[in-house]
């Protein structure tokens, strides 16, 4: 009789310890495995999807490591940034778990992966983790990841827009003094401006579509916006200002052909040296300092973009966030590796190989830094802080949405009726978000 209650209870026991592993959510289901031989989650796979990136390959050559301390076993896959979207889509439209960990474009993706569920809320793996600091991200990097106060994804690479200078051709004109408004950016445009020796005082982006993430500080420098409490609002007379602002600008002081110039174009002008100045993304520094390609390397410079009537505005944006799926098997394992991969060590490794992080203490970080050029880091740490999280309007449907803002910036270059343009292009674009809505 003895044995017979002794043996109830082990069932009991048994039967209980396998009831709370049914669950799926951090808070209600995984338990902490038992450490084996010091490695904690040993036996465990996962599997990372990832991009080709700074970030991944980083990880890569340091996966041995983390494998050793863990025990986990990571089989991670890099992909073109088409293919990986794809495979995410298929895989998680079947609630498929052959993936756990995967990275995403949060200006193009999170809205859609987080309205399907797709993505696994990370609040309660890293609350109450001092040592992984999520408040040393900067807020405009975790923008886009988050709804409802809760955490979707961990923001990998950023870039910002940034002004670039040729130096040389500032002291032929004599600037002394970098503009700090709109008004003060034109007249340093116009002083720049030589036509009759093939300089040109600013290039920036012409093409519509490719202009749209240029335009946007320009819009936000007037007051106006892409969208306004989830309405196009293109039309306004502020972002018809910005829009103005725009064309007048590129028009006046801009190369020949610039309405035909996306950032490769406006890139070899200002590398021959034939632009005073150059708006666009901070990331291509290497390639405007490369000396094999470039005739303005060592003589560029960097400032924040120039105030408008509203403030002054320029995009802080996230190009790559990384999340753990929802229905991934092996969360707590997910969550040990991102916070490997995406903790302070990890994050000044990868910014030294040339990845451009979302910490703010790895743009302290001297050995982080060294690829960068030390003029241009406070430019960085500053537009971090001041930086709209956006450079576009989020929808799923953002391409044809940029073919509709594009034709605004071109009617403004060519100096045709703005507000037409603008007026058509706000009605266009408003049925692309009405047909969002009701899918």
């Amino acid at each position: 009789m003895k044995k017979r209650i002794i043996s109830l209870l082990m069932c009991g026991m048994m039967m209980a310890g396998l009831l709370t592993g049914c669950g799926n959510s951090k808070e209600d289901s995984q338990k902490e495995p038992e450490s084996s031989g010091g490695q904690p989650y040993a036996g465990t796979k996962i599997h990372v999807l990832s991009a080709a990136n700074m970030w991944a390959e980083t990880v890569k050559e340091n996966l041995p490591e983390f494998e050793a301390g863990t025990g986990i076993k990571v089989e991670l896959q890099t992909l073109e940034d088409s293919q990986l979207s794809n495979k995410i889509a298929v895989s998680m439209a079947a609630n498929g778990t052959d993936i756990d960990v995967f990275a995403f474009r949060p200006l193009q993706e999170s809205q859609m992966f987080m309205d399907n569920g797709w993505l696994e809320a990370l609040n309660p793996y890293y609350e109450g983790d001092t040592e992984y600091e999520i408040d040393d991200f900067y807020d405009a990097s975790k923008e886009l990841t988050i709804r409802e106060e809760k955490l979707y994804g961990i923001p990998l690479m950023t870039e910002r827009q940034v002004v670039y200078y040729n130096k040389e051709l500032f002291e032929k004109a004599g600037i002394t003094k970098l503009p700090e408004t709109l008004e003060e950016f034109r007249e340093t445009a116009e002083k720049l401006h030589d036509p009759e020796h093939g300089i040109s005082g600013i290039v920036i982006r012409g093409k519509g579509p490719d202009a749209v993430t240029m335009v946007s500080s320009f819009l936000r420098d007037y007051g106006g916006e892409f969208m306004t409490d989830g309405k196009a609002s293109i039309d306004t007379p502020e972002a018809i200002q910005g829009f103005r602002y725009y064309g007048d600008l590129l028009r006046n002081y801009g190369p020949d052909g610039v309405a035909n110039m996306g950032w490769q174009e406006s890139m070899a002008v200002f590398t021959q040296g034939l632009a005073g100045m150059r708006i666009d993304v901070d990331t291509q520094y290497a390639q405007i300092n490369d000396p094999d390609s470039s005739q303005v390397a060592g003589k560029v410079g960097y400032f924040l973009m120039p105030k408008g009537p509203n403030g002054q505005h320029t995009f802080s944006i996230t190009a790559w966030a990384v999340g753990i799926n929802s229905q991934s098997k092996n969360k707590d394992a997910a969550w040990e590796f991102l916070r490997w991969a995406t903790g302070k060590e990890m994050d000044v490794k990868a910014q030294a190989k040339g990845s451009s992080s979302a910490r703010t203490s790895t743009w302290e970080e001297e050995d982080a830094n060294a690829s960068w050029p030390e003029e241009l880091i406070p430019v960085i740490q500053k537009s971090m802080e001041i930086g709209d999280s956006t450079d576009r309007p989020i929808l799923n449907n953002v391409g044809e949405a940029r073919t509709y803002i594009g034709d605004v910036i071109t009617a403004a270059l060519f100096d045709e009726d703005v507000e037409a343009a603008a007026g058509k292009a706000n009605e266009q674009f408003q049925s692309l978000l009405d047909a969002e809505k009701t899918k």
